[in-house]
């Protein structure tokens, strides 16, 4: 009965570890922001289920991103940059700071329904 109990009790906290290591690409999760000065600032303006600009090429390192936002509340996020995000509502101005290597990554809206219609872009990181 004890082995039983023990086995059961060694396959809850497998499981358990097995889920807690499934990330999300939504980018969920504990973030800490870079330290150091940015390589490049970008300005990202959010409105009417669009971010302009949509397309961004920026060198590797740490990028400094401001979101304006001139309707409502939107979100920046980066897909599989876990926990990072800035967030501003109607007529505001926020910040964030991530590193990143080179490579093409998406950035989107995470508010129900803003990505799907289309408040999305591509990030290019040379």
């Amino acid at each position: 009965m004890i082995r039983r109990s023990l086995a059961t009790a060694a396959a809850v906290a497998g499981l358990a570890v097995a889920v807690a290591g499934c990330g999300s690409s939504s980018g969920s999760g504990a973030y800490t922001p870079p330290t150091g000065p940015p390589v490049k600032t970008i300005t990202v303006h959010a409105s009417s289920y669009k971010f302009q600009p949509d397309g961004i090429t920026a060198p590797a390192g740490i990028l400094a991103f401001t979101l304006e936002s001139s309707d409502i509340q939107h979100s920046f996020r980066i897909k599989n940059v876990n926990g990072f995000m800035i967030e501003a509502g109607a007529g505001k101005t926020a910040t964030g700071k991530v590193k990143l290597s080179a490579g093409k990554y998406t950035f989107y809206c995470d508010i129900p329904g803003h990505e799907s219609a289309g408040m999305k872009g591509t990030l290019t990181v040379k």
